[in-house]
């Protein structure tokens, strides 16, 4: 599961040309910023779907969604 913080670096990494990313302990290194970037989406597209939002109804709480 992505975090916002691996995603921030990756960005970062991206924007900077590097194909070498560290986060805490680990450390990745990509073949390519083509590559990059597809795993990018990948990766915010799986965090947005993850995010669960309580919804209402009739003002009572209802379970997530």
């Amino acid at each position: 599961m992505a975090t916002q913080a691996e995603i921030e670096e990756l960005e970062k990494a991206i924007n900077s040309g590097v194909k070498k990313v560290k986060y805490r302990d680990r450390e990745t290194e990509y073949r390519s910023i083509e590559e990059m970037k597809g795993i990018l989406r990948s990766m915010k597209r799986q965090l947005h779907n993850t995010r669960r939002v309580p919804y209402t109804s009739n003002g009572y709480s209802r379970r997530y969604q």
